[in-house]
């Protein structure tokens, strides 16, 4: 009986992150979710209580899902080095969200929230994009002279996600300008590399500009840390 309850509940979430990654929150209904999953209203009602507990759920088991498969360690040995982290990092990054079709409910469900909020954002906000940026924050700031003031550093690992999410956001814009382009993951080795390339040269050179500033800049950059 366990194991039936635990297999409707699958699948009830695996229907249910495919119509709101399509449909988004405010345009599925309950019952196209049932229709697809083969269960009636009511079972849904029995796992979630709502559309809203529903959805939630919804998402923290596409997010565990797209992890699971592509965490941000993604192929790291232990002792990496920071340069290798944020290969990983954009690597499983464009993994999870854009490159494969497998995760890609994931990432849709989260541009969704992006752009049209709901409370749920204050769910993934908690339980898992501020610990996402907070482990990019600590690989730029392994990249960057020890003494780089704290809004660099937050600055520049915003940057960085900022590409990453490009190709989330403009996907379909992508396809229509590069036909060529299939997201395939010939086309992901070369987006994450250029990311990657872009992004160590930019923290090579910013890191440069800090050790090689003036002593009253410093001292300023000293002052706003304070």
């Amino acid at each position: 009986m366990e194991e039936e309850i635990s297999a409707t509940r699958i699948r009830i979430l695996e229907a249910a992150a495919s119509i709101f990654a399509e449909h988004g929150f405010a345009a599925t209904t309950i019952r196209h979710i049932s229709s697809n999953a083969q269960v009636n209203l009511a079972a849904v009602n029995y796992h979630f209580g709502s559309k809203e507990g529903l959805y939630r759920e919804t998402i923290r088991f596409a997010r565990e899902r797209a992890y699971e498969r592509y965490p941000t360690t993604y192929g790291l040995a232990a002792d990496a080095s920071p340069e290798q982290q944020l290969r990983a990092f954009v690597h499983s990054f464009l993994l999870r969200t854009s490159f494969d079709e497998r995760t890609q409910e994931f990432g849709t469900i989260v541009m969704r929230e992006m752009v049209e909020p709901t409370a749920a954002l204050d769910t993934i906000l908690i339980e898992g994009i501020r610990s996402l940026f907070g482990q990019l924050v600590g690989i730029v700031r392994e990249l960057l002279p020890k003494d780089t003031d704290a809004e660099t550093i937050l600055a520049s690992a915003k940057s960085i996600i900022s590409q990453c999410l490009f190709y989330l956001f403009s996907r379909s814009v992508i396809s229509r300008m590069s036909p060529e382009e299939k997201f395939g993951l010939e086309d992901l080795d070369r987006a994450s590399e250029q990311i990657l390339l872009f992004s160590l040269n930019a923290l090579k050179g910013i890191g440069t500009d800090i050790i090689n500033a003036p002593p009253e800049i410093a001292n300023q950059g000293n002052k706003s840390k304070s």
